[in-house]
């Protein structure tokens, strides 16, 4: 994919595959809502919640798919570095686009068991920023399409932006 195809293919999810690395090595992953803001990913979460700890590592990747059959496989991979937020102004950029993104899936208050509305009410926000360094993406579909010499496909397969594919 392109660079444009890219953000597009992110943008058109409405979930990330997140994995940070854990003290004995092991990747947490953990599916999760985002917005993308000027070419960063950003995610919020809870305080209390392992992503908001390990995020501070600076180490995460990122992945979204879609597709069943080979021909039908997209996907993107981002490698980056991550920290938690701190700046005011940015967190309210953030919340906004979090919670206009998701308005429809949020839950409503009117919906959910008193005491669980209580308990998230008193919970505080973490906001976690995503700076990609790395991104590999692939898209099967362009396969099909290209019923050309493998020489041409190849040509037009390939990223457009070196440096940030591999």
């Amino acid at each position: 994919m392109t660079d444009e195809e890219v953000w597009k293919f992110l943008e058109s999810h409405d979930r990330l595959f997140v994995s940070f690395p854990t003290p004995d090595g092991f990747p947490h992953v953990t599916p999760i809502w985002f917005c993308v803001i000027e070419g960063k990913i950003y995610l919020r979460t809870q305080e209390y919640k392992v992503k908001a700890r390990l995020a501070n590592s600076g180490k995460v990747c990122c992945s979204i798919d879609e597709g069943k059959y080979y021909k039908e496989l997209r996907g993107v991979v981002i490698w980056g570095k991550s920290r938690l937020l701190t700046d005011p102004d940015l967190i309210l950029r953030v919340s906004n686009a979090i919670s206009a993104r998701y308005k429809r899936e949020q839950w409503k208050e009117s919906e959910m068991p008193r005491w669980w509305v209580r308990a998230r009410k008193k919970e505080r926000r973490a906001y976690i920023e995503i700076v990609p360094k790395r991104i590999s993406s692939w898209d099967n579909t362009k396969l099909t399409r290209l019923q050309k010499t493998p020489e041409s496909a190849a040509k037009d397969m390939s990223p457009k932006l070196p440096g940030r594919f591999h």
